[in-house]
């Protein structure tokens, strides 16, 4: 079974500075506003484990699954039964860069873990990818 809820905005920001956020550790913080710490080895590589805290929860390890740059970026959390994932896409469209978050509770228990916990995380995600966009925006205007 699989739960899953995504989010996607438009910005002007480029796919460059958008993938810088995706993968500096110290940004994760920043632009997700239940997250405490993120921490891994930069620059990130398929199959290498870092740690998450959120607010009034326990470290968490995660490993990343999926890393192309400037297109897509995911990693994992193992729950009992079921396994949390946050697929992250961008492209290029016409109109802007179309820059989607997802959440997805794959598993025997992703029908408990949905509403327990994807819930929750889906919530903030429109806040998250606003977040995202809005710095990478603000970092290549700081760096030019």
């Amino acid at each position: 079974m699989t739960w899953r809820r995504e989010y996607t905005h438009l910005t002007t920001a480029t796919a460059e500075a958008v993938w810088k956020r995706w993968t500096t550790p110290e940004d994760w913080a920043i632009d997700d506003p239940d997250l405490c710490e993120a921490t891994f080895a930069t620059p990130p590589r398929v199959g290498a484990t870092g740690r998450v805290v959120n607010h009034g929860t326990p470290a968490q390890r995660f490993t990343f699954t999926e890393l192309q740059p400037g297109v897509a970026m995911n990693f994992r959390i193992g729950l009992p039964g079921a396994v949390l994932s946050f697929p992250h896409r961008m492209r290029e469209t016409p109109h802007g860069l179309s820059v989607t978050h997802a959440v997805e509770i794959t598993g025997p228990l992703a029908a408990v873990f949905g509403p327990l916990v994807g819930r929750k995380i889906a919530a903030g995600l429109p806040a998250v990818v606003r977040l995202v966009t809005t710095n990478a925006l603000a970092d290549t205007a700081a760096e030019g």
